[in-house]
């Protein structure tokens, strides 16, 4: 069944009627599914960065080498348990690819071997730091567990997961299991406390998508998806000049403000020759073609991309997008240019990300709360998955600091 992967699933609920109807169809004409035959190609669904990012680590790791330039990744079967996965969501190396290949878990014949983070056997399991094992899905989701090695997707480090999470019930089994165990995951929106097991909640078909540091999946409990719908018309209202909205300031936390102007700005996106993407290139960034004058590049061009470092890289052209920009001014008189997704709507849910931030000033004797001294800059170098790099800093000397860092920490070695 779609996505072919045993870890991509995380991002495919189990039930999707339109799905199953297509599938009630297929089943009746030709009673045979059609599936990707194994040592076929296909395209994760899991970003790099969900690997790579806790809420308890910001490291930047490379990319992952497993998955080709076209970004599809090799489907390899357990040659004991059939279990299925991509190589680059598993962390299996090319060099150990072959027929007779198998899981970790059937390389040790742990045949009794349950996730310790929502107690089921089968599927996608690797070892924990302390000897037991845990779902890589599992991983993934819950905020606090990390692979200690990214690359290899293993061992799993659950030893960070707070008394709290672990005390959580979930609303699927809690009525069949007396005890409480494993570690459950709750619902994004807002402070909604429901809570659930990952693959209880993935077998159930609450829906799980990517999402941004520092909680990588955005989770949607059934209660809330309805509304997440009517959060998205929100979220892209058109704003007007003089609208008082929430952004986030230079020190990283968030305050009323209001729009002073509207501008737009074309960035361009590329594939770099390492595997990495940027979508918020500046035309002038273009070193091998006068971009401002003669236009983007064709699709696929080949280019030449300057980057904050002052070095020049290879790169494959993939489009160009045109992005409002709003210039919003604080209390303190300080000026902003921001993304429409990056300013909230007074009336609006807002993330938790955002809301644990949320910050008053509305008298100036509080003008200390504004300042930026000692704030370290936050924003992540160039990734795999370019979805996680939308957020654009109008600020020459950050995108110095930015390019330092990137050569100083993701190119030693190469």
């Amino acid at each position: 069944m779609e996505p072919y992967c045993a870890i991509c699933s995380l991002f495919f609920p189990y039930f999707q009627p339109d799905q199953t109807v297509k599938r009630r169809i297929q089943f009746t004409s030709d009673s045979t599914e059609v599936s990707p035959a194994k040592q076929d190609k296909t395209k994760p669904l899991i970003p790099e960065m969900c690997f790579a990012y806790s809420e308890e680590s910001n490291e930047f790791y490379p990319s992952n080498s497993f998955i080709e330039e076209d970004g599809t990744s090799l489907l390899i079967s357990c040659a004991k348990c059939n279990l299925q996965v991509h190589a680059s969501c598993y962390g299996v190396p090319l060099r150990e690819i072959h027929d007779g290949w198998t899981c970790s878990r059937c390389i040790i014949g742990a045949w009794t071997a349950d996730c310790c983070l929502c107690n089921l056997r089968g599927g996608a399991l690797k070892q924990t730091t302390d000897n037991r094992w845990a779902h890589v899905m599992c991983a993934i989701a819950i905020p606090e567990a990390r692979f200690v090695n990214v690359v290899d997707r293993s061992p799993v480090d659950v030893t960070r997961i707070p008394l709290q999470r672990l005390k959580l019930k979930c609303v699927f089994c809690r009525k069949r299991v007396k005890k409480t165990l494993g570690a459950c995951i709750q619902c994004s929106y807002g402070r909604c406390p429901t809570s659930f097991h990952v693959t209880c909640a993935h077998a159930a078909g609450i829906v799980m998508q990517a999402d941004d540091w520092p909680y990588v999946v955005l989770i949607t409990c059934f209660r809330h998806k309805t509304n997440s719908n009517v959060k998205n018309k929100a979220l892209f209202q058109d704003l007007a000049i003089g609208q008082t909205v929430i952004s986030k300031h230079k020190n990283g936390r968030y305050y009323s403000c209001g729009i002073t102007g509207v501008s737009s700005q074309t960035f361009y996106e590329v594939l770099f020759d390492d595997g990495s993407f940027s979508d918020d290139l500046y035309p002038e960034d273009i070193a091998s073609k006068n971009c401002l004058e003669l236009g983007p590049p064709a699709e696929g061009e080949i280019v030449q991309v300057r980057w904050t470092d002052g070095l020049l890289y290879g790169a494959k052209f993939v489009a160009s997008n045109i992005i409002y920009m709003y210039q919003v001014e604080f209390e303190d008189g300080s000026q902003l240019a921001v993304k429409r997704n990056d300013v909230y709507l007074l009336n609006e849910e807002l993330p938790k990300r955002v809301k644990s931030r949320l910050s008053t000033a509305s008298d100036m004797r509080y003008e200390a709360t504004f300042s930026t001294e000692n704030v370290q800059a936050k924003k992540r170098p160039r990734v795999l998955n370019y979805k996680f790099l939308n957020e654009y800093v109008d600020d020459p000397g950050y995108r110095t600091f930015l390019g330092n860092f990137f050569q100083t920490h993701c190119r030693q070695g190469q």
